[in-house]
């Protein structure tokens, strides 16, 4: 498989019948979270479809699948071959069970979450068990960070409960790396935790990846990219591959240029993520694990563009009034 080839086709796809009302973002996201998916993109691209529209009419009026993060659920659940009503009745288990034990409203983060304890699960009801764990990291992560830790954190607590490792443990180890970075001259913040979350899914140990993380941001840097905070989360999925920083650097950057190439023309931003996402599996292969950081890496990307948006819009609001 040809991973950037495959991105490209399954994009176009679904692009070819994005309405004039929506953003292509999302639909960049799902394409970049299905391109292990079996079939031809534009089977692909008719079962992400159907998906949203499942988890559209079956989605509380005020809900978060009414919005453009519905494209992008959709991409594990085709993959997983999942129900999009089985999961959204896990939804609302899991959201009541998080009430019951006091778990901030995470939104988004939330559905995130669920989606990813489900899978964890064989899509099947996430059991206690999962839950407690996956409570047990978000406190421990508050425990380190409270004035950062938050409910953006839940997908990637999600992904570390489903690691060996007691809580204790795994909370220690995304510690140990997001120490490991700020001592490599990172800023320290939310999206360098987030980094540090990803880091500790490698098992590359605090050191040898935030060595990674920063030889990576030295090859971007000399090849005339400049690193901004939000770009830690790609270098840090960068960073569980193996060839030298320089050879990934400019494996990124000729995906790069290709997404330069779509239409609409994306952000650099974005552009960005999106071939880091390529560039990794071209490097690292297909496996569960490598398709599970995708998809949640996906997931969480476009919620930050939703975010983002909202933000905008308030803002433009607030200007006009």
């Amino acid at each position: 498989m040809d991973p950037l080839a495959r991105f490209t086709a399954i994009y176009d796809a679904l692009n070819a019948e994005r309405g004039w009302w929506s953003h292509a973002s999302c639909l960049r996201f799902a394409a970049a979270a299905t391109m292990t998916s079996p079939g031809p993109p534009e089977g692909v691209a008719r079962a992400i479809r159907g998906a949203a529209e499942a988890l559209r009419k079956g989605s509380r009026w005020y809900g978060e699948l009414k919005t453009s993060l519905r494209f992008v659920v959709s991409a594990p659940l085709v993959n997983a071959g999942d129900d999009p009503a089985r999961f959204l009745a896990e939804v609302e288990r899991l959201r009541a069970i998080f009430r019951e034990r006091g778990l901030r409203r995470g939104g988004a983060y939330e559905v995130i979450a669920a989606l990813l304890l489900r899978q964890q699960a064989g899509l099947e009801a996430v059991p206690e068990p999962s839950i407690g764990r996956f409570q047990l990291l978000y406190e421990e992560m508050k425990r380190h960070h409270w004035w950062l830790t938050g409910p953006e954190e839940f997908p990637f607590c999600a992904l570390l409960a489903g690691r060996a490792g007691a809580p204790r443990e795994l909370g220690e180890a995304v510690e140990a790396v997001f120490q490991a970075l700020g001592a490599e001259g990172f800023a320290a913040g939310d999206p360098l935790q987030t980094a540090a979350c990803i880091l500790a899914l490698s098992g590359i140990g605090a050191r040898v990846a935030a060595r990674r993380f920063h030889g990576l941001a030295e090859a971007f840097r000399q090849a005339g990219v400049a690193i901004w905070k939000s770009d830690y989360d790609e270098l840090a999925v960068l960073s569980f591959l193996d060839p030298p920083a320089s050879e990934v650097a400019d494996r990124v950057l000729r995906c790069r240029d290709a997404m330069a190439a779509l239409r609409p023309k994306p952000d650099r931003s974005t552009t960005f993520n999106l071939a880091a996402s390529v560039a990794f599996l071209e490097l690292a292969g297909t496996t569960p694990a490598t398709r599970e950081l995708i998809d949640a890496k996906a997931l969480k990307d476009i919620q930050s563009v939703i975010d983002a948006q909202r933000a905008a819009a308030a803002s433009a609001a607030g200007a006009a009034s």
